[in-house]
This record gives C-alpha cells, structure tokens and sequence, in this order.
C-alpha cells in the first residue's frame, strides 16, 4: 500500500512539473521574452511627450544601442504602437511591428537615472524597489504592449547591465532607414586602422600626447591631439561614423566603465574621439 508520505511526494512531483511547463509555455507566447528566449535582439521605445528614446538590446553580447530623438507633441489618436515604428525608422531599424515594443512616459525619458539604477542597485539594493514597483503598474495603466511576464523579464535582462554596457546615439528625425553608419557593404574589405581625436579637458600639460602616443603604439591613426576648451571631470568617448572606432577606443585605453555618446551629425573624419577628463589616468 502506498504510503501517504509518497503521495505527497508524487502530488508535490507533478505540481512542480506543471509549473514549470506553464512558466515555460508563458515565456514562449510572451513575445519579448520569446525573442530572448531564442537570443534575437529586443527594441524597446520609451515614448516620452516631446522626446523618446529607443533602447535595442542584444542579449548575444549584453550591449544596448540607446537612440534619443527629440521631437513634437504627438498627435491625438496616434497609437503607442505607431510612435514606436515610426521611432525604429528614425533609427534605421525596420518595421517588424510585432517586435518593436513600447512603454509610455508621462515625462520625457531620463537614461541618466536608468544608468544610476543599474550601476549601483548592487550596492543599494534599495533602489531597485521604485523600478519594480514602476514596473508592475505599467500594466495595469495602459502604458504599454508587453505582457507581465515580457515586463519583469527585461527587468531581469537589465538589472545584468551597468551604464558601460550602453552605446548612445542622438538623432534627428528623417526618413526611416537613413540613419548614417550602415556599414554592412563594408564588412567584407579589411578594416582600416581606426581614426581617433584625442582632446585633454584634464588641465594637465601632456596628457593628450601621452594617450596619443599610446594609442598609435596599439595601431590607431591619432589625427588630433590637442586641448579642450573646457575642463572636464570625467572622461567621454565620443562615436562619430562607426561603433567599433569607439569599443576599440574605450577598451585601449582601460574605459570599461565610460559610457560612449554616439553623435551621427558630427561632421569628421575620425570614427571616434576621446575627452580626456581629470579622472583620466594614462597609466592604467
């Protein structure tokens, strides 16, 4: 005869097999999670009144391209869904409406306090509780086209990441797909060595030449080095036509740590450019 003790055991057995199938079957019809799931990258709009910001994150390499667009009040009737595409476009991404996902803002978004959340949640566990209480009502609000399980599933993706982990692009709107540095017909020609500007905002006499002079030592083409017209506290890489000019650039020189701002209209010839700040130490 069966003993109580092992049915319990079998009950228990077969509840926990049926929730984990049902987590599993939930992950996969969750379309953002499905996209995760299967390594594909993930758009997220952020669609603030009179500006927004569009976040693609590629889970393969834990990086998030973040676009901002500063633009006018949408129209009535206009559907969060609609702003996102139009949003993608502005980015040169496509129209894959089914994969393009929202959350709407009551303010414009604020990447820097994201960036605050995510590098020092870890030491202040504290401030991660607003970003899931804001999570958990965005639902319930009408705020956007994720599903519960897509919400807290981006949470888990992003609580991963730290500010070092973001490329910056600022746009302008234009037609859809013409944002500069599609650089896919020039994949297949061996790369050239990365053009790069070198500016000290640091205040002390030499620091551009020393990291000049490094950085031709690892194969860069340094075209400028020179002074900035400001002091700077903190070290900034700047992107201008290509996002590799500026990962190789940041991991030269041992930024892991420094978010790089991607500016399309820069009119240069250097792929990227770094602003040496009083934080900056040549020797590391």
């Amino acid at each position: 005869m069966e003993q109580p003790s092992e049915k319990i055991g079998r009950a228990l057995l077969a509840a926990g097999l049926f929730l984990a199938l049902a987590a599993a079957a939930w992950q996969y019809f969750s379309p953002a999670s499905r996209e995760l799931m299967c390594g594909r990258d993930v758009s997220l709009a952020l669609l603030g009144e009179r500006s927004s910001a569009l976040l693609v994150y590629h889970p393969f390499s834990s990086t998030v391209n973040a676009f901002t667009l500063a633009h006018s009040k949408a129209k009535p009737g206009v559907s969060g869904w609609h702003r996102a595409v139009d949003l993608a476009k502005a980015a040169g991404g496509t129209a894959a409406g089914e994969k393009v996902f929202y959350i709407a803002l009551s303010s414009a978004p604020d990447l820097d306090a994201l960036w605050g959340t995510l590098n020092n949640w870890r030491a202040e566990p504290r401030r991660l509780a607003p970003a899931i209480s804001w999570v958990s009502g965005l639902r319930a609000g009408g705020a956007t086209n994720l599903s519960a399980f897509d919400l807290f599933a981006l949470l888990g993706e992003f609580s991963k990441l730290s500010s070092s982990n973001f490329i910056l692009t600022r746009i302008s709107r234009r037609a859809p797909g013409s944002l500069p540095g599609d650089e896919a017909a020039e994949e297949d020609a061996p790369a050239p060595a990365p053009r790069v500007e070198v500016f000290n905002a640091s205040g002390r006499a030499g620091l551009a030449a020393q990291a000049a002079k490094r950085l031709r030592a690892l194969g860069f083409d340094v075209i400028t080095e020179s002074s900035y017209p400001t002091l700077k506290k903190h070290t900034i890489i700047q992107g201008f036509s290509s996002e590799t000019a500026a990962l190789k650039l940041r991991e030269s020189l041992g930024l892991e740590d420094c978010i790089i701002e991607k500016i399309d209209s820069k009119k240069s010839v250097a792929g990227a450019a770094v602003i040496l700040g009083q934080d900056f130490d040549v020797k590391k």
